[in-house]
């Protein structure tokens, strides 16, 4: 396997665990229109005739997943940011979403997961946990961002601020569908 395909296993498999662990579904949509997965919330309601039923809100946030290694961002430390250069299609995508976001076009969210350059360091087992090294960044261009005429890349900066945590997808929703 590429290390490139690694990084992208590794990283599918932290937003899994992130979501599984807060009750959250996760879809992986079988054509890629720059959407790698959709995050629901599951709902739980009495059936009338006994037990709990569950159902998937018609909320959703889509999620484009990018991995990377740390020799591949930088830390402006005057303003707290992580520069990132992502790719034009995907940037304008988030734009898109962004400059649309009042015409039933659910979120759209990039993560950046953030390696160790060293890719020994990536994962760790002992008896006591599983260590999966570095952190991951949501962004979401900030309004009035406009659509990227540049040839390849776009700059990015992603607060620090944005660091996923383990109630990263109830936090999110938060703030798409307060």
């Amino acid at each position: 396997m590429t290390e490139t395909h690694i990084k992208e296993q590794l990283s599918n498999n932290f937003i899994r665990i992130l979501a599984a662990n807060k009750g959250f579904m996760l879809d992986k949509p079988e054509l890629d229109y720059g959407v790698d997965f959709t995050v629901s919330k599951i709902h739980a309601y009495n059936n009338p005739n006994g037990g709990t039923r569950y159902l998937k809100d018609n909320k959703y946030i889509d999620i484009q997943l990018k991995a990377t290694t740390e020799a591949s961002v930088t830390i402006d430390s005057s303003t707290g940011n992580i520069k990132y250069d992502l790719e034009v299609k995907n940037f304008n995508d988030l734009a898109t979403r962004k400059l649309a976001n009042n015409n039933n076009l659910s979120p759209l969210i990039l993560i950046l997961f953030v390696l160790p350059s060293d890719r020994n360091l990536w994962v760790h087992i002992t008896n006591d946990e599983i260590l999966l090294r570095k952190c991951a960044y949501w962004y979401v261009p900030p309004d009035g961002t406009q659509l990227s005429s540049n040839v390849s890349k776009e700059r990015i900066n992603i607060p620090t601020t944005n660091l996923l945590s383990i109630n990263c997808f109830d936090d999110l929703y938060q703030t798409f569908y307060s």
